[in-house]
């Protein structure tokens, strides 16, 4: 039961997530202005018929009701994304505080890798957002100090990456930053070999061995790399 209530509630924080990425990264928009959801091509306004998460999205056909414009499958996928992790995690999690930590660590991974994809830019709300449930999740887990250490180092190291290579965006460093209270720097190392393995297949399948034209997000692959590396934390 508690599961499917946590299924419930994660679609429903992913609708708002994508609201999120949407308003965070468009001209003229703010979270709480306009206070109604609206289509981002003919701007109508969403009833709530529209917006029952999952669902609308199906029952639509993934256009938008008014002006037919498709609706891009990231709505779909960030609620569906978000609403799985809340509903496993609730199986093997027990304890409300570290539950709590988990879900904003990935709810907001999951908005900055989609809004990265997107835009090629991460909003600082969200970075502190992963910082505040780092930390949580720091204190709840394991020392701080660690967590401090693993933090420090991961974000002089990506300092270094930024100054000296090409294509690694400083919103990556202060991802990296912040979602390093979260890990130990053994646990640190893990979760950045995970995401520069994950990043070298997907170039080497997307583009054949060849040097993509155009720029690759980096902060997807970073984000899964940190996810494995929480989890192996959870399991000390």
């Amino acid at each position: 039961m508690w599961y499917i209530l946590a299924f419930v509630f994660g679609a429903i924080i992913g609708s708002f997530l994508n609201a999120v990425i949407y308003r965070l990264s468009a001209e003229g928009l703010t979270l709480w202005d306009p206070p109604y959801s609206i289509c981002p091509v003919c701007k109508h306004r969403l009833s709530w018929k529209d917006n029952i998460p999952l669902l609308s999205y199906i029952i639509l056909k993934g256009k938008c009701r008014y002006c037919g414009a498709k609706i891009p499958i990231r709505y779909f996928l960030v609620e569906l994304f978000n609403a799985s992790f809340y509903a496993i995690t609730i199986i093997f999690i027990k304890d409300f505080v570290l539950l709590i930590s988990l879900w904003g660590i990935f709810s907001s991974l999951l908005a900055i890798s989609f809004m990265d994809i997107e835009t090629f830019s991460i909003h600082d709300s969200l970075i502190i957002s992963l910082l505040i449930f780092s930390l949580l999740f720091s204190y709840k887990i394991h020392n701080l100090f660690y967590g401090s250490i693993a933090a420090l180092a991961g974000f002089l190291l990506f300092i270094v990456l930024y100054k000296f290579k090409k294509g690694l965006g400083f919103g990556d460093v202060l991802l990296i930053g912040a979602a390093g209270f979260s890990m130990d720097m053994v646990k640190l190392n893990i979760a950045i070999l995970v995401a520069a393995v994950i990043g070298i297949i997907y170039s080497l399948v997307a583009f054949k061995g060849y040097k993509p034209k155009k720029a690759i997000p980096f902060t997807p692959f970073l984000s899964v790399g940190i996810m494995v590396g929480i989890i192996l934390m959870l399991r000390r």
